[in-house]
C-alpha cells in the first residue's frame, strides 16, 4: 500500500510509521523537517509546510496514494485543503482527532463514539469542526474518510508523566521518594494508552471498508484514577513518594500555563468504551501502564531526556507554597506551555 503521512516524526506517527514499514508498505512523508526521526526504514520525505496551502496542494496534485493520515490538522482550514489536495487523488483519508472533541465532564462513563461534542478548548474545538468537514466529505469524488480519537497517549519519545505538568523530572521524583503534586484527590477516572496500541489502530484502519465514514475512540483498556497512574509511575520508577493532593483551581491559578491541560482536560474523569475500534479494527491495547513508565524511563535515560528533580523546582515551589497557605513568590515558577505558551481564555 502507498501510504502518505502527513508529519510522520511525531509520537503516534513515529509508531505508525516503524508498523508501516515492518509490514512491507510504501511511506511517504510530508513535514518541514524540523523533528529527527527515530524509526529505521527507508522512507520518501517531501519537505514543505501544510500550513502553505497553495504550494502543499500543488504538490500532493502531482502524486496518488492509496491512503493518507494526517497526523498535524489542527485548523478548520487544514480540512479544507485535505480535501483540495487528495479528491480524486487518494483512496482513504484518515486524520487523527482527539477526545478532547467531548470537552468534560463527560456524560457518561465509559464514554461512546457519539458523546456530545462540547468542546472546552480551541484545541478539541478546532478538531471538532475537522471532524465535520472530513466525514461529510466521505464517499464524494472517490474519496473515503475516517477519524481516529486517540486520549492520552505516551511511550518512548516522551518523558514519564512528563506531559502533566510539562515537567520531566516526574519518574526521578518517584525514584528519589520525593513528594507528588496529584491535583485534587486523585479518584479522577483516568487511562493512558503506548503509543504502539494507538499506531497499531491506525495501521488497522487504512483501506478498511468497515471504517469508511466513520470515528472511533483509540484509548487504553486499561482504566485507572490518577491515583492509579502516580502508583504505576512509583513502582515503574523503583521508589515510593507520597503523593500530595492540591486542588485544580489553585494550581492553575498560580502556574495557568503550566496547568492548563489539568484545568481544562486532566480534572475530568477520561475513560472510554472502545468497543466500536475492537469490533471493526481489531482494536486492542496490550502494553499494561507500569510497563509503559518503564520503557519510558529506559529511553529517556538513553536519550539524554531524563531530567533530574533538581534541575526542576516545579513541584517543590508548589508544594511550600501550598503548605504555607501562600501563593509562590513572583518569578519562583518558570510558568511555560510548550503547547503555545498561553492559557486558554
Amino acid at each position: 500500500m502507498r501510504v502518505l503521512i502527513v508529519g510522520g516524526t511525531g509520537l503516534i506517527s513515529t509508531a505508525i510509521v516503524q508498523q508501516l514499514l515492518e509490514r512491507g508498505d510504501r511511506v511517504t512523508l510530508y513535514n518541514r523537517g524540523v523533528t529527527a526521526r527515530r524509526f529505521e526504514g527507508d522512507v520518501e520525505v517531501i519537505a514543505g509546510d501544510r500550513w502553505k496551502y497553495a504550494e502543499f496542494e500543488r504538490e500532493m496534485r502531482q502524486r496518488t496514494f492509496d491512503a493518507v493520515i494526517d497526523m498535524v490538522a489542527f485548523a478548520p482550514e487544514n480540512a479544507d485543503s485535505l480535501l483540495r489536495a487528495f479528491s480524486g487523488r487518494a483512496g482513504h483519508l484518515v486524520v487523527c482527532s482527539t477526545v478532547c472533541v467531548y470537552g468534560g465532564p463527560l456524560t457518561r462513563s465509559p464514554a461512546t463514539d457519539d458523546e456530545p461534542h462540547r468542546p472546552v478548548t480551541k484545541y478539541g474545538q478546532n478538531k471538532s469542526r475537522i471532524e465535520s468537514t472530513l466525514l461529510a466529505a466521505n464517499g464524494q469524488s472517490g474519496l473515503k474518510t475516517t477519524i481516529l480519537r486517540p486520549s492520552f497517549t505516551t511511550g518512548e519519545g516522551h518523558t514519564a508523566l512528563g506531559a502533566l505538568y510539562f515537567d520531566d523530572s516526574m519518574a526521578d521524583r518517584a525514584r528519589r521518594g520525593l513528594p507528588l503534586v496529584v491535583h485534587d484527590d486523585g479518584a479522577t477516572p483516568w487511562a493512558i494508552a503506548h503509543v504502539s496500541d494507538v499506531a497499531r489502530g491506525f495501521v488497522n484502519a487504512l483501506g478498511n471498508d468497515k471504517a469508511y465514514g466513520q470515528a472511533y475512540h483509540l484509548t487504553s483498556d486499561e482504566h485507572t484514577t490518577w491515583g492509579g497512574v502516580f502508583a504505576a509511575l512509583q513502582e515503574a520508577a523503583g521508589g515510593k513518594s507520597p503523593v500530595v493532593s492540591i486542588p485544580t483551581d489553585w494550581l492553575y491559578e498560580v502556574a495557568p500555563r503550566r496547568m492548563v491541560g489539568v484545568k481544562f482536560i486532566y480534572q475530568y474523569g477520561s475513560i472510554f468504551d472502545n468497543g466500536k475500534a475492537a469490533r471493526d479494527l481489531g482494536f486492542r491495547t496490550t502494553v499494561p501502564l507500569v510497563e509503559t513508565f518503564r520503557r519510558q524511563i529506559a529511553w529517556s535515560e538513553r536519550a539524554g531526556t531524563y531530567r533530574r528533580a533538581d534541575e526542576e523546582p516545579l513541584q517543590d515551589v508548589l508544594l511550600d507554597a501550598f503548605t504555607r497557605g501562600q501563593r509562590p513568590a513572583p518569578g519562583q515558577v518558570h510558568d511555560v506551555n510548550p503547547w503555545g505558551n498561553e492559557p486558554e481564555s
